[in-house]
């Protein structure tokens, strides 16, 4: 019985350290494949950090255009804190620190030695840039990155395998043991067994599924954070991050309802401009009329009060309709086409042939591309500059000039006139809605037409704007994308 009982007590004893042993060691290996899965994941917006930074170069070099450089330049910045990133969550495999180091190294060589002076070449000497571009000499060193990327994650996912499977060989050894050599152990193994199912494996499996439904895009699943232990820190962080994706979807439905709302008012507002405010205006006009007809003889110097009523009127009908058409002009969905500029110009001449009779102005057209455009907003554009061109005139008679010239992945055109000019200082102020720089009694207008440009403009991804010499004319320029850009 003592021989037993101490056999039994050693076996006991044995069981009970292996299961502890086990426990360890699987406990041990789900936080290490949860810190290789965040090497993995480190290590994959490194990557992506490069792509970027080559993607750029490349987009920078191509075009001239210093847009593409900034999320290179943001990759350039912050690549450095994800290699030590990477470096500090890699397992404790010498091999590993070894290739994260000749990671690293690449890396830098492929920076110093290949993007940094490329883009300083690139600002300097475009065409020269280009020139190395084409070598592939970026694409390689990056390939040869990708490569040692491959098989450092091959390598960390094998050293997680390693240590899951170590961890569920001593599992199956000490419950083995236990069974071949006391009941006892059995029962034992077989309730520690159950418990790390129900207290480790399930929570787990749990927290899986939630990101599965979540990812999904069911954004109200969520996990029993009640224990205080690395579970429940797991769990409580699955729940913090379902938070705030569901009220990060929440705003932006707000949001989106907000903005909907409000398009719905300005086109109620439109509604209200273009019939509501204009009949009152029009019945105003007609009462004008009528006292004229019936009293005006009768009437001592009230001619000249009837002639500012219906002044008074057109120009709140004028001012009525072009803030109908500012809030319209850049609104709505682009109804892209090939356009002839060319056809959009004559359409635009003919609608102002008064104002150009009237002043006795002569307008010049040179060749002009065709364009991605809508027909109908470009004809306005060139309606609105070429009508401003003849009405800022002096006592000579004006000379307009409408041409086109290539300008990097876009068409630049131009309007240039020899009328008064303005004070370069207000070269931007005048895009801005009711911004005159004269008065009304010497030119008419609402100060509205130049802001629809913009908008317009804008809307086509292009940009407007005017170099000016006051008393020797204006040259007002947009551009908008070339049909193969």
């Amino acid at each position: 019985m003592v021989a037993l009982s101490v056999t039994g007590s050693l076996l006991l004893g044995t069981a009970l350290v292996l299961l502890i042993v086990a426990v360890t060691g699987q406990r041990d290996a789900s936080r290490t494949a949860f810190r290789s899965q965040e090497a993995l994941t480190a290590g994959s917006q490194l990557e992506k950090s490069l792509i970027t930074i080559e993607n750029g170069l490349r987009g920078y070099v191509a075009s001239g255009r210093e847009r593409f450089l900034a999320p290179a330049t943001q990759a350039l910045d912050s690549y450095p804190a994800e290699l030590r990133e990477l470096t500090g969550l890699l397992s404790d495999d010498p091999g590993q620190q070894r290739r994260a180091r000749r990671i690293g190294v690449r890396i830098e060589d492929y920076v110093t030695l290949w993007a940094r002076p490329l883009i300083a070449l690139a600002r300097d000497r475009l065409p020269a840039a280009r020139s190395v571009v084409i070598t592939g000499g970026g694409r390689e060193r990056l390939g040869a990155i990708r490569a040692s990327f491959a098989r450092l994650f091959e390598r960390e996912r094998n050293v997680a395998r390693a240590r899951e499977e170590r961890a569920e060989q001593l599992s199956s050894l000490a419950i083995a043991f236990g069974v071949g050599g006391l009941g006892l152990v059995f029962v034992v193994a077989v309730g520690v067994a159950l418990y790390l199912r129900r207290a480790v494996v399930r929570p787990v499996v749990t927290v899986a599924q939630a990101t599965g439904r979540l990812a999904e895009g069911e954004l109200s699943a969520r996990v029993p954070a009640e224990r205080e232990d690395e579970i429940g820190d797991l769990a409580r962080g699955f729940n913090a991050m379902a938070d705030s994706l569901e009220r990060g979807q929440a705003d932006l439905e707000h949001s989106h309802g907000e903005l909907e709302r409000s398009n719905r008012e300005l086109e109620q507002f439109a509604s209200v401009t273009s019939h509501d405010l204009q009949a009152p205006l029009s019945t105003i006009s007609m009462y004008a009329e009528l006292l004229e007809r019936r009293h005006g003889a009768d009437l001592d110097g009230g001619t000249s009060l009837i002639d500012g009523i219906r002044g008074a009127t057109q120009q709140a009908r004028t001012l009525i309709r072009d803030l109908l058409e500012y809030s319209r002009a850049g609104r709505g969905r682009l109804r892209l086409e090939a356009v002839p500029a060319e056809s959009v110009v004559e359409t635009a001449l003919e609608a102002v042939a008064g104002d150009i009779e009237e002043t006795g102005a002569r307008v010049s057209v040179g060749a002009l591309p065709v364009v991605h455009a809508e027909r109908t907003n470009l004809c306005r554009v060139f309606q609105n500059l070429v009508s401003n061109a003849v009405k800022f005139s002096d006592d000579r008679p004006p000379e307009v000039a409408i041409g086109a010239e290539r300008d990097g992945p876009a068409w630049r055109f131009w309007v240039s006139d020899n009328g008064i000019g303005m004070d370069p200082r207000h070269a931007e102020r005048i895009f801005e809605p009711f911004q005159r720089l004269h008065g009304e009694e010497d030119y008419a207008g609402t100060g509205i037409g130049l802001a629809v440009c913009a908008r317009i403009v804008e809307q086509h991804g292009g940009r407007i704007w005017v170099t000016t010499t006051p008393g020797e004319g204006s040259v007002f320029s947009f551009t908008l994308p070339a049909p193969e850009a």
